[in-house]
């Protein structure tokens, strides 16, 4: 029974500081050379940008279009994923949710990308087993979503993007139906606290990548009039996140 009484008071601390958030329009920069500081300005709790990381040679049009391996995975009924991404623009919409972006990854070769650049740096050997990284990728346009890991790692890797992000405490002025929306495209017809509705716009280029806090509203387009955005993300999940995760009807 006291096992059990300490378990539970330790699950209700964690879940307290994963439920903490800050609700202000700050944004660390920082640059890979620097990436011994990056935990460091993680703890603060804000959106924090990496400039000129090492190249992503994965899930490009090239990547899509040369390896067979895309080919086999079951996205459409009717079309293949390749020949989607053969067909789709820089206005196209992004048809797949969580799960098929976490088996297009299984293929891309991110997680091994990830493993040799990334997790050294944002995972401390001594929490190895406290982290649950997942993978998914995107093409197109990619409307809001919340985000639920304890840090959301965003990074195009072909075609230049727009990422649009919003605080936690906009949630109430948003429209009933606010996923897969972008926020530049509400009116006053979608919700009459248009105004409270405050975002910031970050471009985001091959070789730099943006770190998100768990809370927070995200959406992405192209910035190109003519090119695809493929991006991809990383999901750094405790064992709170996630369960926050699997229970989301948004996912």
């Amino acid at each position: 029974m006291e096992l059990l009484l300490v378990i539970g008071v330790i699950f209700v601390i964690l879940t307290f500081f994963y439920k903490q958030a800050i609700c202000e329009f700050r944004i660390n920069q920082l640059e890979w050379t620097q990436k011994e500081n990056i935990t460091t300005l993680l703890h603060e709790k804000v959106p924090l940008v990496i400039r000129k990381l090492p190249s992503a040679t994965f899930w490009n049009a090239e990547d899509v279009l040369s390896r067979e391996c895309y080919a086999n995975i079951p996205i459409f009924q009717e079309m293949s994923l390749v020949d989607w991404i053969s067909q789709a623009n820089h206005t196209s919409i992004c048809p797949w949710k969580y799960q098929q972006a976490e088996k297009i990854a299984s293929v891309s070769g991110m997680a091994v990308w990830a493993t040799k650049w990334l997790h050294p740096v944002i995972i401390p050997r001594w929490l190895k087993g406290w982290w649950y990284p997942r993978y998914h990728c995107w093409a197109g346009r990619v409307g809001l979503r919340k985000t639920i890991a304890t840090w959301t790692y965003l990074f195009p890797v072909d075609g230049e993007i727009v990422v649009s992000i919003m605080t936690e405490n906009v949630e109430n002025a948003l429209p009933a139906e606010w996923l897969d929306k972008f926020p530049s495209e509400f009116t006053a017809k979608d919700t009459p606290f248009l105004s409270d509705l405050k975002y910031m716009d970050i471009i985001l280029r091959p070789g730099n990548g943006l770190f998100m806090p768990a809370h927070w509203f995200v959406s992405w387009k192209s910035n190109n009039d003519d090119k695809l955005p493929m991006v991809g993300t990383i999901s750094y999940h405790s064992p709170i996140s996630l369960l926050a995760f699997h229970a989301s009807p948004f996912t």
